[in-house]
């Protein structure tokens, strides 16, 4: 029997053993569940960037409408209702069936009458205020069993309101309505009255607070406090405080030291509410606090900071204790008490060790960075009532002020704490002098997910750095940044950031990561759903005494400003290097403000297409060339269509190229194109010639006299080599004497931004020309005068060009008028012997000889060419484009395409024109006109050619009168539209497209 029952409690343990850890699982995953279920906490898991944050509390409408006691205005099509969003006052519009276009877009006037002047921060014209407004956004729709309602929303705010956020208990009625841009109102509702519902008052149950104080003492808090006053700024020090009492409506008591606190006078300003440290004596707690600090709660902007504090409580960060209570002080006179009510204050939780204890953690230091410096240098600033511009950089710079710890006497005299500052403070010196990176000395998870909580409320004010209070963790080893002054409530205008996070790739990875989880809705509905009752609780109490809300819009601005900056538009700006069949490089640039990682290169339909490699990390801001190893059947992606053959064509396959990358942290791939152009790799060479390819710098040519006061530069007679290019500024006037020969060698120019004369005579011409032919040419641009050729000879030479920069001609003038008389060019090496663009002109007793492409090309031209004879032109003997010339006395022999082009609505008129031999004799096209008298035309293979060749222009024309013409193989090639009339008596046009018989094909010579 015994041995039985001993075999029965075996196994009643055994089974105790196999049950208890399953029950201990089951508890641990309730108990995680239940903690996952209350807590505003969320993982980063399954978070949309790409989804804009919609903040919307459906059953505050939802009771609204159902309700109906809220209502103002109803008819069959609209109701209008007052309501509340956490102490924002709003007037909804609601619609009841699908919205009609007007009822989506029209504006809304809304005129808000109150009930006394008194009301109004400054007298106005209109006895209301105007609050008139454009539906911003679609309408919110609503589903209310099965039915749709369609929501817009207006907050009641105006600057000429007494604290902005408009009471409906101070507003006698309102008028409102739709109005048609144009066409006057849609729809009217005048004369509103507010919901009786609404303007209840409500007693508030805050505890009360009474500071007592001798007269004596209060005189000296109140000299200090007018002196600051005065001088912009609070100085304060321990000699400061004075003895007081204080006493809670519940019972609590104790003796306490108090002083003036705050460093702007905002804190002073008022006449009653005045902000005070207060230290208890006899390590006595009130609120579990020791030391704290009871302020206006404007300095904090109301209940934001008490909701930012609950938040980063929340997150397992250290966060202020911070509540409100009325506040009594008392100065005690002789016989008698004078009471000075100063109502609803602020209560923020100083720094000790309560503190810490509070947020649980093990004792430790607190410190910061001693702002006396700043505050002294500012009260200097204002009292010799200096600009802001004045205060000195160095004593405001967090480099040089002092570290603090509080609780200072304590801790120099506690060999541990003492041993702990000492680390702590070379923590902190060797992170602001550069030393650590922040990531080595600041816990990442607290430090991160507190910036990411700043942002999301746009709490500037607490990372500025004499605002920063940090706990060193005795335990970690590791800074904890703590809860201060965030002043939240702001819209954010750039992402938010500790100081000293430059150049720390851990930082930032990390809180790309926690900023994506900040943003969600989840997380904002989280903490919202859990501090909703007590923050309505409260924001009804403070609005006993003040107008104040918690506005949600800014939440939904920031959570949405935060995922714009996490998911851009474009993050990486991706261009083409280098490309063989076995590798690709790729030049990247970051433009977002996080860190970005590459994975490698993928086809458009998902292929991949570079071998596995290590990730490319490319930091915010930074522009890397990346390269990758091409996948063996690379090729085999990429098939033309035509030839079905295998085949990388570029640009064309560039883009099917994809970049497969993402921010660090934000678990959302994404993926970049590639542009075919990227940044040349000698750009700071190629900018460096630029610069100097421009710059003048003729004084360093010894054959060059110059006089600077009087703007002259001369070259005088005689034979000179011209090694580099000649750059000649704007202002002066050239003058080069008869006999001047230049050598043009080495690619050299003379470039000139003034005119020049050259004084070239029949027995003593100016030569500029190329013994060697390696020598460029001319070029006049923007000269205020004109210029004057004058016997001057241009042979062998080509066009002025660089490594960044090239003309078409061998001569060249642009917009800068200019005369030729009695010249000669012959033999120049290019696109053509003399160009002049946008410029007037006119050339005489000129002769063209052996061009090696056109002799004479005008763009968008004025002028005359007459007595000129045109030698075996490799192109063109005269081509002209959107030009108005005249000519006379030409003759053109041998031209290997055209004798006369006229393009791009442009007019040639003239006579005595004299085309010998070559392909073809004249041509207009689009929308150019050609009138010539006294034409001679023989041996060519077509006379005459009229057309369009682009699309944007006309036909062209032409009109002779007085040919003779021989030896023609066809004499005319007329486009339909276009039109030849030889002494006025049109030929027959072709139907079909001239231009498929030009240009080399059958006519002329090759255009490509």
């Amino acid at each position: 029997m015994r041995i039985k029952r001993s075999n029965k409690r075996k196994r009643e343990v055994q089974v105790l053993y196999i049950l208890f850890p399953l029950l201990l699982i089951v508890a641990i995953l309730f108990l995680k569940d239940y903690e996952m279920a209350h807590s505003p906490k969320i993982t980063k898991e399954k978070i949309q960037l790409e989804t804009p944050t919609k903040i919307s509390y459906d059953d505050i409408y939802v009771k609204m409408i159902t309700e109906g006691k809220q209502a103002i205005y109803t008819d069959s099509v609209m109701s209008i209702y007052t309501t509340k969003e956490y102490g924002i006052p709003k007037l909804v519009y609601v619609y009841r069936n699908e919205l009609t276009e007007p009822q989506k877009n029209d504006n809304f006037y809304l005129h808000v009458f109150l009930k006394s002047d008194s009301l109004f921060k400054q007298p106005q014209k209109s006895t209301f205020l105007s609050l008139n407004f454009k539906p911003q956004q679609e309408a919110e729709v609503l589903e209310i069993d099965g039915r749709h309602f369609y929501l817009f929303k207006k907050t009641l705010s105006h600057p000429n309101y007494l604290g902005d956020l408009i009471q409906t208990r101070d507003i006698s009625h309102i008028n409102t309505g739709r109005l048609t841009p144009g066409g006057g109102r849609s729809k009217q509702a005048n004369n509103l009255k507010m919901n009786d519902t609404m303007v209840v008052h409500i007693q508030n149950n805050l505890d009360v607070i009474s500071i007592s104080i001798s007269e004596q003492n209060f005189n000296k808090i109140r000299k200090k406090r007018n002196a600051a006053v005065k001088n912009g700024v609070l100085l304060t020090s321990e000699n400061d405080l004075v003895p007081a009492k204080i006493n809670i409506n519940t019972g609590f008591e104790s003796k306490a030291e108090i002083r003036l606190k705050g460093d702007w006078t905002d804190h002073l300003k008022h006449p009653n509410k005045w902000s005070y440290r207060v230290i208890l004596n006899d390590e006595q707690t009130m609120y579990g606090m020791r030391k704290l600090s009871i302020q206006h709660p404007m300095v904090r902007n109301y209940a934001w900071e008490w909701l930012f504090n609950k938040v980063i409580k929340d997150n397992d960060l250290i966060g202020l204790r911070y509540d409100f209570a009325k506040v009594n002080l008392h100065i005690k006179r002789r016989d008698s008490v004078k009471k000075i009510s100063m109502g609803i204050m602020a209560l923020e939780e100083s720094f000790d060790k309560i503190l810490i204890e509070n947020n649980r953690r093990r004792e430790g230091l607190i410190l910061a960075f001693d702002e006396s410096l700043i505050w002294k240098d500012r009260e200097k600033q204002f009292a010799f009532r200096l600009d802001p511009s004045a205060k000195s950089k160095s004593l405001q710079s967090i480099a040089n002020a002092p570290i603090r710890v509080y609780n200072e006497g304590k801790v120099l005299t506690d060999p541990k704490l003492s041993k702990q500052l000492n680390i702590a403070k070379d923590l902190l010196d060797g992170l602001r002098e550069g030393k650590f990176l922040i990531s080595e000395v600041f816990d990442m998870e607290k430090l991160t997910t507190f910036v990411a909580i700043s942002n999301l409320f746009g709490g500037y004010h607490g990372l500025f750095p004499h605002n920063l209070r940090i706990y060193y963790n005795p335990i970690t080893n590791k800074l904890e940044p703590i809860s201060f002054d965030s002043n939240s409530g702001e819209k954010l205008t750039e992402i938010l950031q500790y100081p000293f996070y430059e150049n720390d790739q851990v930082y930032l990875n990390l809180l790309a990561e926690k900023l994506k989880i900040v943003s969600s809705e989840a997380f904002i509905n989280a903490f919202m759903k859990k501090h909703d009752r007590e923050l309505k609780s409260l924001l009804r109490t403070l609005n006993t005494e003040y107008k104040t809300g918690i506005d949600l819009s800014i939440l939904e601005y920031n959570s949405n400003f935060i995922k714009k900056k996490l998911s851009p538009s474009d993050v990486i700006v991706s261009s083409l290097v280098e490309y063989n069949d076995k590798f690709m490089e790729i030049s990247v640039n970051n433009v977002s403000e996080f860190t970005v990682e590459i994975a490698g290169l993928e086809h458009s339909d998902g292929k991949k297409l570079s071998k596995t490699r290590s990730p490319s990390i490319i930091a915010a801001g930074e522009t890397k060339n990346v390269s990758f190893d091409l996948d063996e059947s690379f090729i085999n992606a990429f098939v033309s269509k035509k030839n079905k053959k295998s085949e990388f064509r570029f640009p064309k396959d560039l883009k099917k190229i994809r970049v497969p990358y993402q921010i660090m942290g934000t678990a959302n791939p994404r993926k970049g194109t590639i542009s075919p152009f990227g940044r040349s790799t000698k750009l700071v060479a190629q900018i460096a010639n630029y610069k100097t390819s421009f710059s003048a710098n003729y004084l360093n040519f010894n054959f060059i006299k110059s006089d600077t006061s009087l703007k002259k530069i001369t070259i005088e007679k005689g034979q000179y080599l011209l090694e580099k290019t000649l750059i000649i500024p704007k202002g002066f006037s050239v003058i080069i004497e008869s006999g001047v020969e230049l050598d043009f060698r080495n690619n050299a120019s003379l470039i000139s931004y003034s005119s020049i004369e050259c004084k070239g005579t029949k027995t003593a011409p100016v030569k500029f020309y190329s013994t060697d032919g390696t020598g460029s040419g001319i070029f006049v641009t923007n000269a205020a005068e004109k210029s004057v050729f004058n016997y001057c000879h241009f042979g062998n030479l080509s066009n002025p060009s660089s490594t960044i920069w090239e003309l078409s001609g061998a001569v060249n003038f642009h917009e800068s008028e200019i005369e030729i008389k009695n010249s000669l060019f012959e033999k120049n090496r290019c696109e053509d012997a003399l160009n002049i663009i946008r410029s007037s002109f006119s050339i005489s007793n000129t002769t063209f000889k052996n061009s090696q492409s056109d002799a004479f090309d005008g763009d968008f031209v004025k002028g005359t060419l007459s007595h000129c004879k045109f030698y075996n032109s490799g192109n063109d003997g005269i081509d002209v484009s959107g030009s108005q010339i005249f000519l006379k006395d030409i003759y053109i022999e041998n031209s290997l395409d055209k004798g006369i082009s006229a393009g791009e609505n442009s007019t040639i008129s003239g006579s005595e024109i004299n085309i010998l031999g070559g392909e073809i004799g004249i041509v207009s096209k689009d929308l150019s006109t050609v009138t010539l008298s006294q034409v001679t035309l023989f041996d060519a293979k077509l006379g005459f050619s009229a057309f369009q060749k682009k699309t944007e222009y006309g036909k062209g024309s032409i009109s002779i009168e007085n040919l003779s013409f021989g030896n023609i193989e066809a004499k005319h090639l007329i486009e339909t539209g276009s039109q030849l009339l030889i002494d006025n008596v049109p030929v027959k046009t072709v139907s079909n497209s001239v231009i498929d018989q030009l240009y080399g094909k059958k006519y002329g010579k090759s255009s490509s």
